[in-house]
Order: C-alpha cells, then sequence, then structure tokens
C-alpha cells in the first residue's frame, strides 16, 4: 500500500489542525507586535477624549512620551515579531495550497463542514 504523502495528510486530519495552528500563531503574534503602538494611541486618544491632551500641545506628558520611546527602543523586537507572524501566515498558506489547493480561510471553512456532516453512531 503506497501513498502520497498529501493524501495520507488529508486522511489523518494533520494539515487542517497545523493550518489552524499556523493562523492561531500568525494571528497572536501580530497582535503582540502591534500592541504597544496600539496601547499608545489607545491611551492619548482616552486622554484627548478627558480633555486631557491636545494636538496643538508641544509638551508631551510624561507618560506619552515615555510609552512613544518604550514602542521606539522595542522597535527591533516588534520587528521580528511581525516577520513571525509573516512567516507563519506563508506556512499555512502554502500548506494549504498545497495539500487542498484553495486558501486557508477556505480550508478551515470547508474542512468545519466537513466535520459536521460526520456521524459517528
Amino acid at each position: 500500500m503506497q501513498g502520497s504523502l498529501r493524501k495520507a495528510l488529508i486522511d489523518s486530519h494533520v494539515a487542517a489542525v497545523i493550518i489552524a495552528v499556523l493562523l492561531f500563531s500568525s494571528l497572536s503574534t501580530a497582535f503582540m507586535a502591534l500592541w504597544g503602538f496600539a496601547d499608545g494611541v489607545l491611551y492619548f486618544l482616552a486622554a484627548e477624549a478627558a480633555g486631557k491632551a491636545s494636538f496643538a500641545d508641544v509638551n508631551l506628558e510624561y507618560a506619552t512620551s515615555r510609552m512613544l520611546s518604550e514602542a521606539l527602543d522595542n522597535l527591533p523586537v516588534r520587528l521580528s515579531l511581525l516577520v513571525s507572524a509573516l512567516a507563519c501566515m506563508l506556512a499555512a498558506w502554502l500548506l494549504s495550497r498545497w495539500t487542498y489547493g484553495v486558501g486557508p480561510l477556505r480550508t478551515l471553512g470547508s474542512y468545519r463542514d466537513k466535520l459536521s456532516r460526520k456521524t459517528h453512531a
């Protein structure tokens, strides 16, 4: 009994699980990379809504300038996290295209439909 690797991956459901894990890893890594910038922007918008900050202010508050400097200091780490997120997304896309012939989201959507139709009675 000789089969191909693609057939074995499809039959054992391993490819779908790996695609789901890679997509989740990509999203969580991108979130971690972008959270530092979003945190500073959200803080500034909250301060603006409360009337404590203004776009015309030349002197930034200490906390705002500290958050901005931390975001810029961690720029290499954030860029490496973004590259890692892109690599996970690319790996999920390549595996999905090679195994199923479609993109990862369509693969997981059709796989979910396939599992919901299965009966174990």
